[in-house]
């Protein structure tokens, strides 16, 4: 068996992955030499950034032995944007990443129900900040998703003393959620929010899904934070909102652009935060858990099996 592997992070270890099951481990150099190592290739794992209308073009005509492509991240927008070639799979992450987005999630959120930022740069007790300081105990979040990284997000809250409110496609209910909505009643789940978790995938349905009559839907208390993609953010609207007041801050570890220009006004709002798109960070957990994946996935290819975490574009996941 041959990979063909096209990523800036973790090559060693890839590497290392392949050598212990006897794999042949290639990794080219530029765009040419990625196109003419695809001739001969099984299997390409790769950082979804490589995943262009280029390269999926360049499969169909040039890489006839190619029938797995995996991802190292759990998003796979780019796939929703570009394709998948005929007789290939592409697999994701998983939920590799999961309790380390979840984990940063709540980190956004607490600093900004308990006023972190504001406190931190007071130097001194100030009554003001004191009295915007919340809790999580008897809050109402609401979770925009509930995939892996959602019910991680819900386990946590949870632990805090919050009541979980989860928003999906299909409202399906779920022992981890005190309520659960389908996106036509998002009002519904919005209503009374402290708190707006997103965490669903970037898809041509879920672009900008919280835009202006989102937002609108919020009390002026709640705050809004984003661990998943900027694209599901209209910008605009946030700014907008938090202008007038409309909503009481906002937490992003991703934006739309990304990264955000050095320019732009959010970075200039005290009651916002901006992460640089670190939240699947976690030490050496986050790689040894992406790494297992790929591992059992590697280990049903070769037996012929079906590849999990898969995506399905029809099914939105």
């Amino acid at each position: 068996m041959r990979v063909v592997f096209r990523s800036p992070i973790l090559r060693p270890q890839f590497e290392e992955l392949a050598g212990r099951h006897g794999v042949a481990f290639v990794v080219p150099e530029d765009e040419a030499a990625l196109h003419k190592a695809l001739a001969d290739a099984d299997a390409l794992w790769m950082w979804p950034d490589f995943y262009d209308a280029g390269l999926v073009g360049a499969i169909a005509p040039h890489a006839h032995r190619l029938r797995w492509v995996q991802l190292q991240t759990m998003g796979y927008d780019p796939v929703e944007a570009h394709g998948i070639p005929p007789g290939v799979t592409v697999t994701t992450a998983g939920d590799a990443f999961a309790p380390a987005v979840a984990e940063h999630a709540l980190a956004l959120l607490l600093a900004l129900v308990r006023q972190v930022h504001r406190a931190a740069r007071a130097q001194r007790w100030d009554p003001s900040i004191a009295a915007g300081i919340g809790t999580l105990v008897d809050a109402r979040i609401a979770v925009l998703g509930f995939g892996s990284i959602g019910r991680e997000i819900a386990q946590r809250l949870r632990a805090c003393g919050a009541r979980v409110v989860a928003i999906t496609r299909r409202g399906v209910p779920h022992p981890l959620v005190d309520e659960m909505h389908s996106v036509e009643e998002l009002a519904a789940a919005l209503a009374g929010a402290d708190a707006l978790i997103v965490a669903a995938p970037l898809t041509a349905g879920t672009r900008a899904i919280v835009g202006a009559a989102t937002l609108a839907m919020l009390p002026p208390r709640a705050v809004v934070v984003n661990i998943a993609r900027g694209g599901l953010v209209d910008h605009d609207a946030l700014l907008a909102a938090l202008r007038h007041g409309t909503i009481a801050g906002a937490g992003l570890d991703v934006t739309d652009p990304e990264p955000l220009p050095g320019e732009h006004p959010l970075w200039r709002r005290p009651d916002v935060i901006v992460t640089p798109h670190v939240a699947g960070y976690g030490g050496a957990v986050s790689p040894r858990r992406l790494l297992e994946r790929v591992e059992r996935n590697l280990t049903l290819y070769r037996a012929g099996a079906p590849l999990e975490n898969a995506v399905n574009l029809v099914a939105g996941a």
